[in-house]
This record gives C-alpha cells, sequence and structure tokens, in this order.
C-alpha cells in the first residue's frame, strides 16, 4: 500500500509539471524495447520539454523509479535534436524492501514528426545509496511522445 501512494504522489507531480508546461512539451512513454545489461529496465511515463528537462515515473517487475533530469540541446535543428543532460532519481525495489537514489547521465537524440516524437536514448546510472543490487546500470530505451505546443524545435531554446 505505501508503494501505491508514493506512485500516486509521483503522477500527480508529473501531471502539474505537465500543466504547468507552456510550448513544445512532449508526453508519452520511454522504455518502450528498453534494455539494461544489469539492472533496472522497465518501462516508464515520461514528461519532456523538449531541450530543457525530462521526467520520468518507472516500473518494473518488483520496482518503481522517478527520474528528473535536466537537458540541453547540442544541435540547433527545427525537427531533429541531439541532447545530452543529468539529473538523478529516487525509487523502491520490494525485493530488498528499501528505497534508494541514483545520479544519472543522458545522452539522446529525436526527431519530431509532425507531433510525434520518435526518440533514442542512454542513461547510465550510479545508485548512490540502498541498493544492494548492482551500482551502475546501462540503460537504452526506445521513447515515443505527443508532443502539445509547437512542432517544431525553436532555435531559442537551444
Amino acid at each position: 500500500m505505501r508503494q501505491f501512494r508514493y506512485m500516486i504522489t509521483a503522477a500527480v507531480i508529473l501531471s502539474s509539471l505537465f500543466f504547468e508546461a507552456t510550448a513544445q512539451t512532449g508526453i508519452g512513454a520511454r522504455g518502450i524495447f528498453g534494455v539494461s545489461g544489469n539492472s533496472y529496465g522497465g518501462a516508464e511515463l515520461s514528461l519532456q520539454k523538449l531541450g530543457r528537462h525530462e521526467f520520468n515515473m518507472g516500473w518494473a517487475n518488483d520496482s518503481w523509479k522517478f527520474t528528473g533530469l535536466k537537458l540541453m540541446n547540442f544541435t540547433p535543428g527545427r525537427n531533429f535534436a541531439i541532447y545530452g543532460g543529468a539529473g538523478g532519481g529516487i525509487g523502491y525495489t520490494r525485493r530488498y524492501d528499501e528505497f534508494f537514489g541514483a545520479l544519472a547521465l543522458d545522452l539522446g537524440t529525436y526527431i519530431l514528426i509532425g507531433p510525434f516524437q520518435l526518440g533514442l536514448d542512454w542513461r547510465p546510472e550510479w545508485n548512490l545509496f540502498n541498493y544492494s543490487g548492482n551500482d551502475l546500470s546501462f540503460n537504452l530505451a526506445l521513447s515515443g511522445r505527443i508532443v502539445f505546443g509547437k512542432w517544431k524545435l525553436d532555435r531559442r531554446h537551444r
């Protein structure tokens, strides 16, 4: 029951961030055909302010994780971007009945096709505390989002 409360809290945070956001906000899923070599690799509900920040709420088997990242575009494209970022996350695993925290880096690319965003990113994560599993994971994931607002990258948001 406690895990359910944390998931509801994270969903409320994600939805409030969605309503705060203006143009160029994508909401969808990350982890479609995701691969994680040695650790967490589940699907994630994803909210991305293109080229600015990304928030993900993920779940897999007996665990969940909330991750927040600050992003920066490396390319000044209009419908295509290569970006990088850093952030952190917190999660819970029922297997060990404990919370854990992680530091995350992110390197990815996406393309906008009308109101749809297709992306691929690589996110190495270092578990900093309370994780009895692996300390380092390399998460590669495909994402799909629907973009609200402008459908083209705005050069002001590089």
